[in-house]
């Protein structure tokens, strides 16, 4: 059976349709996924770090020398320090208690070259347990 006119496609359209619908979203999520990588470890790294400078300094707890070891973490990864929120939840138990930390980073929706756009937030949660016979 012949093909008709109507029955024919233009493949120049086709070709340019899928590369737009198909392959350049799949090559931004792929070129994005390692930056969320980076930033989800960063922010890990630095609840870490964070929580364990909080059991340190117990009972003596100071959130502003725990928020600058957060940032100094996170700026050693190369990530800018502004990109994150350090939130104490819980810091003032006594002995046996937990003390919790959450990062906040900002994870860019799409990162491709330095282009960025959109945004959003993932949060690192780290907790340590405040030793039982620690001395004050």
């Amino acid at each position: 059976m012949k093909p008709t006119t109507k029955d024919r496609g233009f493949v120049a359209i086709e070709w340019v349709a899928a590369v737009g619908l198909l392959l350049l979203p799949v090559v931004v999520l792929v070129a994005t996924l390692p930056a969320w990588a980076e930033r989800r470890h960063a922010a890990s790294v630095a609840a870490r770090e964070a929580a364990r400078d909080v059991v340190r300094e117990w009972p003596e707890v100071d959130p502003a020398h725990a928020t600058l070891v957060a940032r100094e973490v996170v700026a050693a990864h190369g990530i800018d320090a502004s990109d994150i929120s350090v939130r104490f939840p819980s810091t003032s138990g006594g002995r046996g208690s937990t003390a919790r930390v959450e990062v906040d980073i900002v994870m860019p929706a799409i990162a491709v070259m330095g282009v960025r756009a959109g945004a959003w937030h993932y949060a690192a949660v780290a907790t340590r347990r405040i030793d039982d016979y620690r001395s004050r």
